[in-house]
């Protein structure tokens, strides 16, 4: 999914405009209404156009935790797709949690 920016926005001092190549990890930083396929109908629809998106620009879809309830390969593999992150057939849950840190979606642990 590519998406385009209608303006230049500052993300920790950076500047990206309409056409540079943003790293996944700063596109969930930077707000919807920032980008081109921004309905902005949407906005006015809401009544007070404050959406809450789990403040981590996920769309509020909230990474699995990484051990216990709710941890499963499904889970997982659930989570990647909501992020067009390709899952083979017979992916670990450590395969996909790899995938989705290579993605810049969810931090490496060390």
């Amino acid at each position: 999914m590519s998406r385009r920016l209608i303006a230049h926005v500052h993300v920790d001092g950076v500047a990206y405009g309409p056409d540079d190549k943003i790293p996944a990890s700063v596109l969930r930083r930077i707000g919807d209404h920032a980008f081109a396929d921004h309905d902005q109908d949407d906005d006015a629809d809401s009544g007070d156009g404050d959406q809450d998106d789990g403040g981590d620009g996920s769309g509020g879809v909230e990474a699995p935790p990484r051990s216990g309830r709710g941890s499963g390969v499904e889970a997982w593999r659930e989570f990647a797709e909501q992020h067009d992150i390709e899952v083979p057939a017979g992916a670990t849950r450590d395969d996909i949690i790899a995938a989705c840190e290579a993605a810049e979606l969810v931090e490496r642990e060390e």
